[in-house]
């Protein structure tokens, strides 16, 4: 379970942002939070979206979460130290464009509390730290500094004897997680497959999203799932089904996508829509069309989505969706985010966080801690804010959407008075 998760100094976000899932102490949809009774019944929110314009960095933020996981999960399997590693920081600022970035997130498993992050360059890290909460008391089970080590003297000794020989594999550039993760160290490995489950789709992984979802109606109940689903959407479709490629090329699924569920998974499918036919208003037989080539790119994006979104909630798990409202109906996008807000589908604990444009969202349904707004000044700073903790207090019942348009909550896009006009003059 995801509790917070911050970032410094990458892409346009100069300073430090933080997403906290940890709930405020506010009456409204209660069901929207769940509780931890071995943790001191810390209240988690099931989900969270970032609102903003065009470029005010809710897609950066995304991305910094992305790059945290693919750099846990590959860096031990590149050994070279002349590798450059891809990493960007905020290069608007003299101050900030040679300093490294920062990753942190804190993550709770079967109880156990941990804060694990690091501070990386593009050549080497920089820093890296591992703590643990079992109880009350936070305690360090490592801190680095470049090459320099400090250890928890418990943690040092259960490496039994390899200790040296890690220490060697940990090249400059590589991260000491990563490391221990490969020689099975249960604590890390444990670390590094709460990443591997982490799910994060982008705008651009339309047709990655559709393959997997195929994929997941190759195995278990999903095709079930999804197809009761689809049926209750309204779209139009009475069923659906995959079909597996002839072709045994490789499946173009973004590394982002990649679970352990489909982590050696080659195959690749194609979708078929079922839509009943009429004759003289009576059901007389069933059409298939094919979804790519026979539907709108709404519900394509919507079956492509289904699936991680399914997935997720079965596992327990985090899913990440950047832009969840492109090519979407309104009414659609507040049923998905009513999944995980809902004890009835999500009682499990899953957790959800999107980005979005769509104010409709933001009328019913979302907490005010919830609720998270991405803005950039003209230094090309981007920031994010929770509306619970803005001043003067936000009330609950307030026109979220409303109040969000009129710039009432921070910057709006637009063109400027007058500018209409101006880019029009001499035409």
């Amino acid at each position: 379970m995801l509790l917070r998760f911050s970032i410094d100094n990458f892409l346009s976000f100069k300073n430090s942002a933080v997403l906290d899932f940890q709930a405020a102490s506010i009456k409204e949809y209660k069901e929207n939070i769940f509780h931890l009774p071995f943790s001191g019944n810390i209240g988690l929110l099931k989900s969270i979206g970032v609102f903003g314009h065009n470029a005010s960095g809710k897609s950066n933020f995304i991305k910094g979460l992305s790059f945290m996981k693919d750099f846990v999960l590959s860096s031990s399997k590149e050994t070279t130290t002349s590798r450059k590693l891809p990493l960007q920081p905020f290069l608007l600022s003299v101050e900030t464009s040679n300093l490294p970035s920062t990753f942190e997130i804190l993550i709770m498993i079967d109880g156990i509390k941990y804060r694990y992050g690091f501070a990386v360059g593009t050549n080497s890290i920089e820093s890296e730290w591992l703590f643990v909460t079992e109880k009350r008391k936070e305690e360090n089970l490592f801190v680095r500094a470049k090459q320099n080590y400090s250890f928890e003297k418990k943690f040092k000794t259960s490496l039994r004897g390899k200790f040296e020989l890690v220490y060697e594999m940990t090249k400059p550039n590589t991260l000491f997680l990563s490391v221990l993760a490969q020689f099975n160290y249960k604590l890390c490995l444990e670390i590094s497959n709460w990443f591997s489950k982490l799910i994060i789709a982008h705008d651009t992984d339309h047709i990655d999203l559709i393959n997997f979802t195929a994929k997941l109606m190759s195995i278990g109940d999903y095709r079930k799932m999804i197809n009761d689903v689809i049926r209750k959407a309204d779209l139009g479709i009475d069923s659906i089904e995959e079909r597996l490629k002839e072709t045994a090329e490789r499946a173009n699924i973004s590394y982002d996508l990649i679970s352990s569920v489909f982590a050696d998974d080659i195959r690749q499918y194609t979708v078929r829509t079922g839509h009943l036919k009429y004759y003289e208003e009576k059901e007389h037989s069933k059409v298939f069309f094919d979804l790519m080539s026979n539907e709108s790119l709404g519900t394509q994006k919507f079956f492509g989505i289904l699936g991680p979104l399914l997935h997720t909630i079965k596992e327990k798990s985090v899913i990440c969706i950047d832009e969840i409202d492109a090519r979407m109906h309104s009414h659609l996008l507040s049923d998905v985010i009513g999944l995980f807000n809902s004890n009835k589908t999500n009682s499990g604990g899953a957790q959800l966080i999107f980005t979005s444009h769509n104010t409709n969202i933001l009328k019913k349904g979302l907490r005010r801690d919830q609720i998270y707004l991405a803005e950039k000044d003209r230094l090309g700073v981007s920031t994010i804010s929770n509306v619970h903790t803005k001043k003067p207090q936000i009330r609950k019942d307030a026109s979220f959407d409303k109040d969000y348009l009129s710039g009432k909550y921070g910057a709006v896009p637009g063109l400027g008075e007058g500018a209409q006009l101006d880019l029009f003059d001499g035409i």
